[in-house]
Protein backbone atom coordinates (compact mmCIF):
# COMPACT_ATOMS: atom_id res chain seq x y z
CA UNK A 1 0.00 0.00 0.00
CA UNK A 2 3.14 2.72 0.96
CA UNK A 3 4.55 2.06 -2.82
CA UNK A 4 1.21 2.44 -4.41
CA UNK A 5 0.71 5.82 -2.70
CA UNK A 6 3.93 6.77 -3.33
CA UNK A 7 3.24 6.09 -6.81
CA UNK A 8 0.39 8.13 -7.22
CA UNK A 9 1.97 10.86 -5.45
CA UNK A 10 5.06 10.84 -8.03
CA UNK A 11 1.91 10.76 -10.64
CA UNK A 12 0.42 14.07 -9.45
CA UNK A 13 3.87 15.54 -9.31
CA UNK A 14 4.33 14.82 -12.61
CA UNK A 15 1.31 16.04 -13.76
CA UNK A 16 1.83 19.15 -11.82
CA UNK A 17 4.75 19.95 -12.68
CA UNK A 18 3.37 20.14 -16.74
CA UNK A 19 0.84 22.58 -15.73
CA UNK A 20 0.13 25.37 -18.21
CA UNK A 21 0.46 28.79 -16.71
CA UNK A 22 -2.45 30.72 -18.65
CA UNK A 23 -1.00 34.15 -19.80
CA UNK A 24 -3.92 35.78 -21.12
CA UNK A 25 -7.51 34.38 -20.58
CA UNK A 26 -10.10 34.65 -22.45
CA UNK A 27 -12.55 37.32 -22.05
CA UNK A 28 -9.60 39.49 -21.10
CA UNK A 29 -9.30 43.42 -21.97
CA UNK A 30 -7.49 44.66 -24.44
CA UNK A 31 -6.44 48.13 -26.03
CA UNK A 32 -8.34 48.26 -29.64
CA UNK A 33 -8.44 50.39 -32.77
CA UNK A 34 -11.30 50.73 -34.48
CA UNK A 35 -11.54 53.68 -37.10
CA UNK A 36 -10.01 52.32 -40.03
CA UNK A 37 -6.82 54.36 -40.07
CA UNK A 38 -3.85 53.01 -41.92
CA UNK A 39 -1.72 51.98 -38.70
CA UNK A 40 1.50 50.91 -40.84
CA UNK A 41 3.81 48.95 -38.42
CA UNK A 42 4.53 50.71 -35.78
CA UNK A 43 1.58 49.57 -33.64
CA UNK A 44 3.01 46.45 -33.52
CA UNK A 45 6.20 47.37 -31.06
CA UNK A 46 6.88 48.02 -27.92
CA UNK A 47 7.69 51.72 -28.12
CA UNK A 48 4.38 52.02 -29.73
CA UNK A 49 2.02 54.60 -27.54
CA UNK A 50 -1.72 53.13 -27.40
CA UNK A 51 -2.87 55.51 -24.85
CA UNK A 52 -5.28 57.14 -26.91
CA UNK A 53 -6.43 54.00 -27.67
CA UNK A 54 -10.47 52.70 -26.59
CA UNK A 55 -10.12 49.59 -24.34
CA UNK A 56 -12.99 46.82 -23.81
CA UNK A 57 -13.17 43.23 -22.84
CA UNK A 58 -13.34 40.27 -24.99
CA UNK A 59 -15.00 39.10 -27.09
CA UNK A 60 -14.92 42.51 -29.15
CA UNK A 61 -16.48 42.61 -32.31
CA UNK A 62 -19.60 43.59 -34.32
CA UNK A 63 -22.60 41.56 -35.62
CA UNK A 64 -23.11 38.31 -33.77
CA UNK A 65 -25.12 40.12 -30.59
CA UNK A 66 -22.62 38.03 -27.55
CA UNK A 67 -20.10 40.53 -27.82
CA UNK A 68 -18.95 41.59 -24.31
CA UNK A 69 -17.53 44.78 -26.34
CA UNK A 70 -18.80 46.11 -29.50
CA UNK A 71 -16.57 48.13 -31.82
CA UNK A 72 -17.39 50.59 -34.56
CA UNK A 73 -17.24 49.51 -38.48
CA UNK A 74 -17.32 53.02 -39.54
CA UNK A 75 -20.32 55.23 -40.60
CA UNK A 76 -21.32 53.26 -44.06
CA UNK A 77 -22.71 49.58 -43.77
CA UNK A 78 -21.65 48.50 -47.12
CA UNK A 79 -18.19 50.10 -46.43
CA UNK A 80 -16.89 48.69 -43.21
CA UNK A 81 -13.16 49.17 -42.10
CA UNK A 82 -11.41 45.97 -43.71
CA UNK A 83 -8.92 45.80 -40.67
CA UNK A 84 -9.30 46.42 -36.70
CA UNK A 85 -5.91 46.49 -34.20
CA UNK A 86 -6.22 45.04 -30.65
CA UNK A 87 -3.03 45.26 -28.38
CA UNK A 88 -2.24 43.90 -24.53
CA UNK A 89 1.14 44.36 -22.75
CA UNK A 90 1.81 41.16 -20.72
CA UNK A 91 4.44 40.35 -17.70
CA UNK A 92 6.40 36.94 -18.08
CA UNK A 93 9.01 37.01 -15.20
CA UNK A 94 11.12 34.50 -16.89
CA UNK A 95 10.65 33.42 -20.47
CA UNK A 96 12.79 30.30 -20.27
CA UNK A 97 10.96 28.70 -17.52
CA UNK A 98 8.66 27.86 -20.38
CA UNK A 99 9.40 25.34 -23.02
CA UNK A 100 7.17 27.27 -25.58
CA UNK A 101 3.87 28.87 -25.55
CA UNK A 102 0.35 27.94 -26.91
CA UNK A 103 -1.60 30.42 -28.68
CA UNK A 104 -5.28 29.90 -29.15
CA UNK A 105 -7.24 32.60 -31.22
CA UNK A 106 -10.48 32.90 -32.38
CA UNK A 107 -11.00 35.40 -35.12
CA UNK A 108 -13.68 36.22 -37.82
CA UNK A 109 -12.79 36.34 -40.30
CA UNK A 110 -8.91 36.51 -40.30
CA UNK A 111 -5.89 37.62 -37.99
CA UNK A 112 -2.28 38.26 -38.27
CA UNK A 113 -0.46 37.78 -34.38
CA UNK A 114 2.85 39.70 -33.36
CA UNK A 115 4.51 39.13 -30.16
CA UNK A 116 7.01 42.33 -29.54
CA UNK A 117 6.85 42.86 -33.41
CA UNK A 118 7.95 39.69 -34.89
CA UNK A 119 4.66 37.89 -36.42
CA UNK A 120 4.30 34.33 -34.73
CA UNK A 121 1.16 33.41 -36.62
CA UNK A 122 -1.52 34.31 -39.37
CA UNK A 123 -4.98 33.04 -39.65
CA UNK A 124 -7.07 33.09 -42.97
CA UNK A 125 -5.10 35.52 -44.32
CA UNK A 126 -3.30 35.75 -47.77
CA UNK A 127 0.65 35.36 -47.54
CA UNK A 128 2.98 38.25 -47.95
CA UNK A 129 2.94 42.02 -46.51
CA UNK A 130 -0.36 42.73 -45.04
CA UNK A 131 -1.74 46.20 -44.85
CA UNK A 132 -4.76 47.98 -43.71
CA UNK A 133 -6.62 46.75 -47.22
CA UNK A 134 -5.98 43.16 -46.96
CA UNK A 135 -8.88 41.58 -47.08
CA UNK A 136 -9.15 38.17 -45.01
CA UNK A 137 -8.50 34.98 -47.42
CA UNK A 138 -12.11 34.10 -47.07
CA UNK A 139 -15.25 34.16 -44.27
CA UNK A 140 -14.86 32.14 -41.33
CA UNK A 141 -17.46 29.65 -41.42
CA UNK A 142 -17.85 29.34 -37.85
CA UNK A 143 -17.71 33.18 -37.20
CA UNK A 144 -15.10 33.01 -34.80
CA UNK A 145 -16.27 30.51 -33.06
CA UNK A 146 -13.38 28.08 -32.54
CA UNK A 147 -10.02 28.74 -31.62
CA UNK A 148 -6.95 28.16 -33.92
CA UNK A 149 -4.46 26.77 -31.95
CA UNK A 150 -0.39 27.77 -32.44
CA UNK A 151 2.87 26.70 -30.41
CA UNK A 152 5.05 29.83 -30.43
CA UNK A 153 9.16 29.79 -29.04
CA UNK A 154 9.89 31.27 -25.70
CA UNK A 155 12.65 33.14 -27.90
CA UNK A 156 10.00 35.03 -28.92
CA UNK A 157 9.58 36.65 -25.49
CA UNK A 158 11.66 38.61 -23.00
CA UNK A 159 12.07 38.46 -19.38
CA UNK A 160 9.13 41.19 -18.29
CA UNK A 161 6.26 43.50 -20.31
CA UNK A 162 5.81 42.02 -23.73
CA UNK A 163 3.09 43.61 -26.20
CA UNK A 164 1.13 41.01 -27.94
CA UNK A 165 -0.57 42.57 -31.22
CA UNK A 166 -3.21 41.88 -32.94
CA UNK A 167 -4.98 42.79 -36.33
CA UNK A 168 -8.31 41.54 -37.40
CA UNK A 169 -9.49 41.44 -41.30
CA UNK A 170 -12.99 40.73 -42.88
CA UNK A 171 -13.65 39.34 -45.77
CA UNK A 172 -15.18 42.43 -47.46
CA UNK A 173 -16.76 45.50 -47.23
CA UNK A 174 -19.94 44.64 -46.51
CA UNK A 175 -18.99 42.08 -44.31
CA UNK A 176 -21.66 41.40 -41.55
CA UNK A 177 -19.29 40.53 -38.67
CA UNK A 178 -15.97 40.26 -36.75
CA UNK A 179 -14.67 39.44 -33.66
CA UNK A 180 -11.91 38.81 -31.49
CA UNK A 181 -10.73 36.76 -28.51
CA UNK A 182 -7.59 35.42 -27.59
CA UNK A 183 -5.92 32.71 -24.81
CA UNK A 184 -1.88 32.95 -24.48
CA UNK A 185 -1.10 29.71 -22.34
CA UNK A 186 2.89 28.85 -21.18
CA UNK A 187 3.97 25.31 -21.47
CA UNK A 188 6.44 24.52 -18.97
CA UNK A 189 9.93 22.90 -19.29
CA UNK A 190 8.97 19.49 -17.67
CA UNK A 191 10.95 18.57 -14.78
CA UNK A 192 13.35 15.89 -14.26
CA UNK A 193 13.57 15.73 -17.98
CA UNK A 194 15.54 12.62 -18.66
CA UNK A 195 18.66 12.83 -20.83
CA UNK A 196 18.84 11.38 -24.20
CA UNK A 197 21.42 8.43 -24.77
CA UNK A 198 23.89 9.07 -27.46
CA UNK A 199 25.88 6.35 -28.38
CA UNK A 200 27.84 8.65 -30.88
CA UNK A 201 28.07 7.66 -34.92
CA UNK A 202 27.03 4.68 -36.71
CA UNK A 203 29.91 2.39 -36.85
CA UNK A 204 30.05 -0.58 -39.79
CA UNK A 205 32.36 -3.56 -39.65
CA UNK A 206 32.93 -6.83 -42.53
CA UNK A 207 32.73 -10.34 -41.48
CA UNK A 208 34.51 -12.36 -40.69
CA UNK A 209 36.97 -10.05 -38.35
CA UNK A 210 40.34 -11.32 -37.90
Amino acid sequence: MKHFCLTIAAIILCMASFSQTTIISYNNSWKYLDNGSNQGTAWRTTSFNDANWASGLAQLGYGDGDEATVVSFGSNSKKKNITTYFRKIVSVSNPSSFANFTLQLKRDDGAVVYVNGTEVFRSNMPTGTISSNTKASGVAADDGATAQIATISASNFVAGNNTIAVEVHIESNGDGDMSFDLQLLGNPVPANQPPEANAGSDKSITLPVS
